[in-house]
């Protein structure tokens, strides 16, 4: 196996699987991307541990399921100094850099990375992060999403008034580059990550009509499957209906309205690809290519309106399932794996590839033998996990657990996909009872691992000032 001196994790918000060419939507433009793919591995099958933004990301800095480390939902978060990825690898005298969105608590912690650029959710426009004072230095500002135009007739789908230099996400990509250029020494575990394809769908106003026109895939099913389905699924359109961070009415979604959204998420993504080719060109340029592992994906999915739904919050494919694509030496070019990953295993096997010794409190499996080795597994359960819920996915079938009693039951195999519920179906009891079992079994193996606390927090005193502002507002009329 070649020498892996650096790691580069390539992260986006968002982003479902299959909105690549690589999965089959050919017609993004996505060359940088692309050119990953087609010089290394693709996973086919790759699960988000969570299918929110902390969760997914305290999983992946811990190396543990969400129920262990305590972080199953937003506004949880695990307890300071505890063993993160950036303090493994620092301990093993590695340089760290964590440059975009990590969705820390509080906003600015550094969870042991030595270098952070700080640039916090979309919607998080109060706070002070790096990306804030750029705009300000260069005359620009941030504000409610809301007060964007075309915000509210496109259901969260503005279009950026910022030219495409100073949106977010380049902003990101540029101080990546900056990173490498002028701090990377070997050996570095460096972590770019966008906002983008994360709601609100704002795309630069010369890539907003890119995707136009082009063949966009219709939603699977619509609200009226909501009644066969869990409550909490009910109750997702109500939430951002309220939360005065959205403000958005999902329950008057048309089809129009998501191959509109589902055009500037698209569009999100082709920016994300222009940072993606101006990071590995800085790679190239320090001579750093031949010698670093580059792993693009994303921390879950969004559905798009599949049935009816907006974002995440639930373990429909569009929200579960992620991109994962690796490249660097040694590893195959062209090659695809379909062996089912979980989000959570990238964590212990950075650090197997990288030769650092694995902690015992880690979970997931290492898959460092599927990427060098192509090794041949038996198939493998995969769970998932929110606060009140867990999945695990089977064979064909997908099951989940709701703490209220209430279920869901797939067969993958059924079209349209995951419209049926036949979790209180006689003719599924078998299948329903066998799954149950396995997810008691790893919810009991989880108790045997240490955690490190963790739980949930409150909301700060940024972010209720800028909700009394809101509310100031919206009694005004200004929103």
């Amino acid at each position: 196996m070649a020498k892996i001196k650096n790691i580069l994790f390539i992260t986006t918000d968002q982003q479902r699987r299959d909105s690549l060419p690589c999965y089959e939507l050919d017609f993004m433009k996505t060359p940088a991307i692309d050119t990953l793919a087609q010089n290394g591995l693709v996973f086919d099958n790759c699960y988000s541990v969570s299918p929110v933004c902390q969760p997914a990301r305290g999983a992946f800095i811990t190396g543990q399921y969400p129920y262990v480390n305590n972080i199953p939902d937003n506004f949880h978060w695990i307890t300071p100094d505890s063993p993160t990825i950036a303090r493994i690898f620092n301990e093993a005298g590695w340089n760290t850099a964590a440059i975009g969105k990590m969705h820390f608590h509080p906003w600015n912690n550094r969870e042991g990375f030595k270098y952070r650029i700080i640039a916090e959710d979309k919607r998080h426009y109060f706070r002070r992060d790096d990306y804030t004072l750029f705009l300000e230095k260069n005359g620009y500002s941030r504000d409610h999403p809301a007060s964007l135009p075309g915000y509210r007739e496109n259901l969260g789908a503005p279009v950026s008034p910022l030219p495409e230099d100073f949106h977010i996400d380049t902003f990101i990509g540029d101080e990546t580059v900056k990173w490498i250029e002028h701090n990377a020494k070997e050996p570095f575990f460096l972590w770019a990550s966008f906002n983008s394809p994360h709601d609100p769908y704002d795309p630069p106003e010369k890539m907003a009509s890119m995707y136009k026109g082009a063949p966009i895939p219709p939603p699977v099913g619509d609200a009226s499957e909501l009644q066969n389905k869990p409550t909490y699924q009910r109750r997702i359109i109500d939430f951002y209906k309220k939360n005065l961070l959205y403000l958005t009415d999902y329950s008057r979604m048309t089809n129009s309205d998501i191959i509109k959204i589902r055009e500037h998420y698209f569009a999100t993504v082709t920016l994300i690809d222009r940072q993606v080719a101006k990071i590995i060109e800085s790679l190239r340029k320090r001579k750093f290519l031949d010698t670093t592992l580059i792993v693009f994906s994303s921390d879950h999915g969004d559905n798009l309106g599949d049935h009816g739904l907006p974002f995440k919050s639930n373990f429909y494919e569009g929200a579960l399932m992620v991109p994962l694509i690796i490249s660097g030496p040694g590893i195959p070019a062209g090659k695809r794996v379909k062996y089912p990953v979980n989000w959570l295993d990238l964590h212990r096997t950075f650090l197997s590839i990288t030769g650092i010794e694995e902690p015992d409190h880690l979970q997931g499996e290492n898959i460092e033998g599927l990427i060098f080795n192509d090794e041949d597994r038996e198939k493998r359960d995969q769970f998932s996990e929110l606060l009140g819920s867990v999945m695990i996915k089977s064979g064909s079938y997908k099951l989940v657990l709701c703490d209220n009693g209430e279920g869901e039951l797939y067969d993958l195999s059924e079209e349209p996909l995951e419209v049926h519920n036949h979790f209180n179906e006689a003719a599924y009891r078998d299948i329903r009872e066998e799954l149950t079992s396995r997810i008691i079994k790893h919810l009991l193996d989880n108790n045997k691992v240490h955690s490190f606390g963790g739980g949930r927090y409150a909301s700060d005193a940024e972010r209720a000032r800028c909700f009394e502002s809101i509310r100031a507002k919206l009694k005004k009329g200004e929103l």
